[in-house]
């Protein structure tokens, strides 16, 4: 085992990022310090920094998530970023990864990362490490297939910037403390941005409301967006979106993904409660003026990678909560 530096320059990401509600949108990938999404924060109009794949370590957030970067990207300095000194195998920069992730622990409590705790991490030579998968393969087995698009549907849509509240009723959840509620049947959503904000299955407190399947639910914290499938019932720091009128499942998720494109106005403190969601406008497809495009919308979302799969998904989870029920 070798320390880590002797293969890796360890440094900061770039200074000038921390405020990213004053970044314009653009084309390049800029990576922070979460640990979801491989880091994934949005796409900007700034300079791409690291061409070849790199590893980047949060040292702040999600601590010690390591990620390999293998698009063109940027980094902001809430992470650390390790420099190939040399051209490694992808599957070796996994292995790295891996290791960092596994090591995590010691940056518990505060210790944050940084390059000289970093670099006393062992990790085995490049010469000695041997692949028991391919990344290429993987990715050629997981990699979306290019799919053919009809031409009638590929027209231009006329769009209008229309309110959140021109579409949906708003509401906040009724109760905050989920340690105070016992283990029970109704699904509960809270402000976490991953699992469909899904926290657990509670018994459902005395004065909260439980939400219909078709609600779109937005963290206060983070400002993700996810659609519910099933009646839920949700903490204090989620905003419900209910729709004023039906809408269709493919215009809801069109709207989601709008949404969540512009969740990072909502970061480092600037919380999406009620009063700043509300103000939300979306730029959605229209026709006759005002009237939504829902069969554009369909178009755009049904042609999508693996549509049908989660179409499929969908339908059974539903066939399974109506059968439980």
């Amino acid at each position: 085992m070798i320390p880590i530096n002797q293969f890796f320059k360890i440094c900061y990401g770039s200074h000038g990022y921390d405020n990213k509600s004053v970044l314009d949108e653009g084309k390049t990938l800029l990576i922070a310090s979460q640990g979801v999404d491989n880091g994934a924060f949005g796409f900007f109009d700034i300079p791409q920094k690291y061409q070849e794949p790199v590893i980047s370590v949060p040292r702040t957030g999600s601590i010690g998530f390591a990620f390999v970067q293998m698009t063109p990207c940027n980094i902001t300095d809430d992470c650390m970023v390790l420099i190939p000194l040399e051209k490694y195998p992808v599957e070796y920069l996994f292995y790295v990864a891996s290791v960092i992730r596994f090591s995590k622990w010691r940056y518990n409590y505060g210790r944050k990362i940084t390059p000289k705790r970093l670099e006393t991490l062992d990790i085995i030579h490049p010469e000695e490490f041997k692949a028991n998968i391919s990344y290429e393969a993987l990715f050629k087995q997981l990699y979306p297939k290019p799919q053919k698009i009809e031409q009638e549907k590929q027209r231009t849509a006329v769009t209008k910037k229309i309110n959140i509240t021109q579409l949906f009723d708003l509401e906040r959840g009724h109760f905050h403390a989920l340690d105070k509620l016992e283990k029970g049947k109704y699904l509960t959503i809270s402000r976490v941005s991953d699992n469909n904000g899904v926290v657990g299955f509670y018994e459902k407190p005395k004065k909260a409301k439980v939400f219909p399947a078709g609600t779109m639910t937005v963290s206060t914290v983070t400002g993700d967006a996810f659609i519910q499938y099933e009646p839920f019932i949700a903490t204090d720091n989620v905003v419900m979106c209910i729709p004023k009128e039906p809408l269709r499942e493919t215009t809801l998720i069109y709207i989601q993904v709008l949404l969540n494109k512009s969740k990072w106005r909502y970061s480092y403190g600037r919380q999406c409660y009620k009063g700043s969601f509300e103000k939300t406008m979306i730029d959605l497809p229209v026709i006759d003026g005002d009237k939504l495009d829902e069969d554009y919308m369909e178009a755009v979302v049904t042609r999508q990678p693996y549509w049908s799969e989660f179409k499929e998904r969908i339908l059974k989870s539903r066939s399974l909560s109506k059968t439980a029920g």
